[in-house]
């Protein structure tokens, strides 16, 4: 009868050990094979540890069986084990989930254009959307980018996530819907809302705001479409200007926008407390906060450089952490309009 004990025991711990390895793959994509054109983290090089860390796409293999990588603009023999796979390929399960929530934004927008943006529920799903498809974008990529990111890293870089397949692929079309529904959002606000607000000498601070939301969203999906490269190229630079565009174009709306709602007169939105709240979100989201997220990381680079100090995994993490604050800070600032849209046309 003592005998039956430990093979319990080892099936409980066998049902344990199965728990943990579930947690991990829903916490991580099971990651690819070497092959060629594929991506991979380099990790545990001695000579070079100057490169542990960097994305690299392996080119080629040699007769003794290691990988021509290109990593940082300049190519280098790697052993394999030295070189962890990005993730193989997005599930279906994710490309039917994106899919249809791409479909839904599509009929989403086909209904605002049918009705003019007049009807209340759909107007406010408008900016929702932006925060919804900024979220959904991020975590998928997150998700796909987890076999190619550092062990000790908490959250990589925005952009990093776009560098290899499958994520990359998650990336543009997550950043080409988030470009349209803002842009589309931008437009509802001009038509909805200005006519509220600018009259007189707000005119011109109008069309301020309006034209850098229009600069916002092609930058985001400028960036989305032309993703980072491991090295300095031509669509890394596009990349880099459409990034700059979306935060620069962000702030430039988010202080014109601002000082036209400074000012509600006898309006409904002066009259409604969403409205009011919402307002001062927004005022929460672009006075003050975004520049210091901004200049965080920047100050943390300069340190490294200057101090010399072997932190690289800190320094990445807080850059992270920053970029990911960031952005979501401006797709709650956009997804506050939907607010605005529901009490006006409710007015209405």
């Amino acid at each position: 009868f003592g005998s039956r004990a430990p093979p319990r025991v080892a099936a409980s711990g066998g049902r344990r050990r199965s728990a943990r390895r579930r947690r991990g793959a829903l916490a991580m994509a099971a990651p690819g094979t070497h092959r060629v054109g594929a991506f991979a983290r380099v990790t545990g090089l001695e000579r070079t540890p100057h490169l542990n860390g960097e994305i690299s796409e392996l080119l080629r293999q040699t007769d003794a069986g290691r990988w021509v990588v290109r990593v940082r603009s300049s190519l280098k023999a790697v052993r394999p084990e030295n070189l962890h796979p990005a993730a193989a390929e997005v599930p279906d399960a994710a490309r039917r989930g994106f899919g249809g929530a791409a479909a839904a934004t599509a009929h989403l927008l086909l209904e605002l254009a049918r009705s003019g943006g007049n009807r209340a529920p759909t107007a406010a799903l408008l900016p929702t959307s932006v925060l919804i498809w900024i979220i959904t974008t991020l975590a998928g990529c997150y998700w796909l980018h987890r076999p190619l990111s550092a062990p000790e890293a908490v959250l990589p870089g925005i952009s990093e996530m776009g560098v290899a397949p499958p994520a990359r692929g998650v990336y543009r079309g997550g950043s080409a819907m988030v470009g349209l529904s803002l842009a589309s959002t931008i437009r509802l606000y001009s038509t909805l809302l200005l006519p509220h607000l600018a009259d007189g000498a707000a005119a011109g601070r109008a069309a301020e705001s309006t034209n850098m939301g229009y600069v916002a969203a092609l930058g985001v999906a400028l960036q989305g479409v032309f993703t980072l490269e491991t090295g300095l190229s031509g669509q890394t630079l596009l990349h880099f200007a459409g990034a700059i565009a979306f935060v620069l174009g962000t702030m430039w709306h988010a202080d014109a926008s601002n000082a036209l709602f400074a000012d509600l007169g006898d309006t409904a939105l002066a009259a409604s407390p969403a409205a009011r709240v919402a307002i001062g979100v927004r005022r929460a989201c672009s006075e003050g906060l975004p520049v210091m997220l901004l200049l965080v990381p920047v100050g943390l680079q300069v340190w490294h450089w200057a101090t010399g100090s072997e932190s690289k995994g800190r320094l990445q993490n807080m850059i992270g952490i920053a970029q990911w604050a960031l952005v979501l800070n401006f797709a709650v600032f956009y997804c506050t309009y939907a607010c605005d849209f529901w009490v006006v046309l409710e007015a209405n």
